[in-house]
């Protein structure tokens, strides 16, 4: 077998460490996410009200989590569907897997950053920023794959399956990206339109009349 940090394409048990390592990356990731909710501190001598304090001082953690747990649930979802197809591997799919998985470590910033200026233009822009770049690096590992002889196997989709994944991987960072431009109206509004996330799967399958099997 030839060394995939010098050689061509290698196959075998060894593609299951860099899907391995990569789980890792995302379950420290997501922790991280809620390291970041922190109780009130009462006042000595006071007596809080809990519900207010919950509410107003931790809602915008909590809201912010969430949608930061569902972005990088979802980017596991599709870097497990990628990497089904995927049947081995070179440095070249090595390092495009390490500078993505950099934005996924990187996620737990930027999701404090908005839960502590959620209202803020810039920090909207920053989250959406950073989803939509570690969605294109997803889509740039999925395409190198998809165009290196050997790293994936063609007879795994029919060509209605690739459509639909080609234009998947471009789908959903345009909807981030989208949103930066809709922050200069409304950086809630901004926020709101992430939630087109959700429409953008049954469209594209409408389109290529996928059947949807093994994609998020």
């Amino acid at each position: 077998m030839n060394d995939p940090v010098e050689g061509g394409p290698n196959r075998g048990i060894e593609l299951d460490r860099v899907a391995f390592f990569s789980d890792g990356v995302f379950a420290i990731a997501i922790t991280l996410l809620v390291l970041e909710i922190r109780l009130p501190e009462p006042i000595p001598g006071s007596h809080p009200d809990l519900s207010g304090a919950l509410l107003a001082e931790l809602w915008p953690d909590f809201y912010s989590f969430l949608i930061s747990f569902w972005f990088v649930g979802t980017l596991w979802i599709a870097h497990h569907r990628v990497f089904h197809y995927i049947r081995g591997y070179d440095r070249g799919l090595l390092l495009l897997n390490l500078f993505f998985l950099m934005w996924i470590v990187l996620l737990p910033f930027s999701s404090t950053l908005l839960s502590r200026y959620e209202d803020q233009q810039m920090a909207v822009i920053i989250y959406a920023a950073h989803v939509a770049v570690a969605e294109l690096a997803l889509a740039w590992v999925w395409r190198y794959a998809s165009r290196t002889p050997l790293l994936m196997d063609a007879r795994l989709m029919d060509e209605r399956q690739r459509k639909y994944n080609e234009l998947l991987v471009v789908a959903l960072p345009l909807v981030f990206a989208l949103s930066i431009g809709v922050s200069f109206i409304s950086a809630l509004a901004a926020e709101l339109s992430w939630l087109l996330v959700f429409l953008v799967r049954p469209v594209l399958l409408r389109i290529t009349h996928y059947s949807g099997a093994y994609d998020r």
